[in-house]
């Protein structure tokens, strides 16, 4: 196990897209939030989303809509379609339950930085039933600078006691991958929506199809 020998300490896993397969109703929940107040969040502007906390969600939108939109509402309105939407069941993405098997299995500690706020990370966790495995988590409202960031990585590794050189990281997005190259882990990227670019994946110590292959990248 190639990372193992070099003593890697931890693992720290994004939540959305990686752990969870929640970005579509992410997206479901951007548009229905924004339908209330005449706007729209079609799949080409979410995918600019894809990653980053709810308030720099916010701003790309006024990329597209101006600074006058009603940011804050339109923010509570989509929270509140997400509530609905996950109460409904998030599922589990292909591989995740085995990959964070693997790491307790063999003495790795488990974090995870995810730009969803921490009341909703835990209850989602929980309710897929993989919080049990989490040793420390950085949400997107416990940061002053969200992903791109390295600022979540590193606070998550300090929680984890392991530098940051010693834990690998798992994303699906650009956003979330650049957080964590920044921050000086090692970088994994199973990509989900997005289609990294060349630069992305020459930056990637692996892209793995999905975490199905995750225990190959210590072998």
């Amino acid at each position: 196990m190639k990372f193992l020998e070099k003593e890697a300490g931890a693992v720290i896993f994004d939540m959305d897209g990686t752990l969870l397969d929640s970005e579509r109703i992410s997206c479901k929940a951007w548009d229905a939030g924004a339908r209330e107040f005449g706007l729209s969040v079609p799949a080409e502007l979410f995918l600019k989303m894809v990653g980053h906390r709810t308030a720099d969600c916010l701003k790309i939108m006024q990329t597209v809509y101006g600074d006058t939109i009603p940011v804050e509402q339109i923010g509570i309105a989509a929270n509140k379609h997400y509530l609905r939407l996950v109460d409904a069941g998030v599922p589990v993405m292909p591989g995740a339950r085995d990959a964070l098997e693997f790491c307790r299995g063999n003495g790795l500690k488990i974090g995870v930085a995810t730009s969803t706020r921490r009341v909703n990370a835990e209850k989602k966790l929980k309710r897929a039933g993989l919080w049990e495995f989490v040793g420390a988590a950085t949400c997107g409202d416990e940061v002053f600078a969200g992903k791109p960031h390295p600022e979540i990585y590193l606070a998550t590794a300090e929680k984890l006691g392991v530098p940051a050189a010693q834990c690998v990281a798992v994303e699906d997005s650009p956003t979330g991958f650049q957080a964590a190259f920044s921050a000086g882990c090692v970088p994994v990227l199973v990509p989900d929506l997005i289609v990294p670019a060349e630069k992305t994946t020459a930056q990637a110590a692996a892209v793995l199809r999905s975490l199905q292959d995750f225990s190959l990248f210590f072998s």
